[in-house]
């Protein structure tokens, strides 16, 4: 994906106010333009593209038809086994013709829960869920927009979607943190962390149970770029910029395109 940037216009204003100011102005300038600090994402931000979430539920079956690899399940309200990152176990109940309910585990660990509502037009979903798996229980909502219906006879959740909406979301979700000591680069979120070297081999992340791996270069005065790989391969990539107290965040993965585009604000 590719990230607005604005580390030039930063870089700048660090070095103009550098150059005709005091020591004091220019320890500002340099905090201004850091990454380093506690941030806050602005949900209204968020942009998605080429972000198309596709299911099917039909004889007792679900298929996740766009995850990455697909998979599918059988719907009985029972645990069922599943090869997934960070997920070995998952339940999917259906409550009717419209709803659906999903648990997941991994381990004896209960790591999330969600509840899946199609609209009586059959044109919008809300997934309410519950992320279990960090040092804090998160909670929010996802609203989609159906883009394409599923096959007669099949469940409503059944066919294509895309986000058109976020909900609240409390706030372990939203916060994180970032800290720069020389070339060490660490990052920090609701019990998940890691520290890299920037420009050097990829570091495995505490707390994440998928196997992920993260290599992080910087990019210019005040932008950075991590990049997450599974197995060898690459599954996504961030780009960080920092504008004052306006972080700009685009993440994208290079298996299906998808884009997601969002801002932070210093904390």
């Amino acid at each position: 994906m590719t990230r607005l940037t604005y580390a030039a216009a930063a870089a700048a204003l660090a070095m103009a106010v550098a150059a005709c100011g005091t020591q004091a102005d220019e320890t500002a300038a340099a905090a201004s333009s850091s990454i380093a600090g506690t941030w806050k994402a602005n949900l209204d931000s968020a942009q998605f593209e080429n972000d198309v979430n596709t299911y099917l539920l039909a004889d007792g079956q679900f298929n996740c038809e766009s995850c990455l690899p697909p998979y599918s399940v059988t719907a009985n309200g029972e645990w069922q086994s599943v090869e997934r990152p960070g997920m070995d176990g998952q339940m999917i109940e259906v409550v009717d013709a419209n709803t659906l309910k999903s648990s997941a585990r991994f381990g004896e660990k209960d790591i999330g829960n969600s509840t899946w509502t199609v609209s009586e037009d059959g044109q919008s979903m809300t997934i309410a869920w519950n992320d279990l798996d960090g040092e804090e229980e998160v909670s929010g909502s996802t609203t989609y927009a159906r883009s394409e219906a599923g096959p007669e006879g099949a469940h409503a959740v059944s066919g294509s979607w895309t986000v058109s909406e976020l909900g609240e979301m409390s706030d372990a979700g939203l916060t994180f943190g970032f800290a720069i000591d020389g070339d060490q680069y660490t990052s920090t979120g609701n019990g998940s962390t890691f520290t890299a070297t920037l420009g050097g081999e990829a570091v495995g992340i505490e707390g994440n149970n998928a196997g992920t791996m993260v290599a992080v270069e910087q990019t210019g005065a005040s932008s950075y770029k991590e990049t997450y790989t599974r197995d060898g391969e690459v599954i996504g990539v961030t780009e960080l910029s920092v504008d004052g107290d306006t972080l700009s965040g685009v993440g994208s993965d290079p298996r299906d395109d998808s884009v997601v585009r969002w801002t932070a604000t210093r904390q």
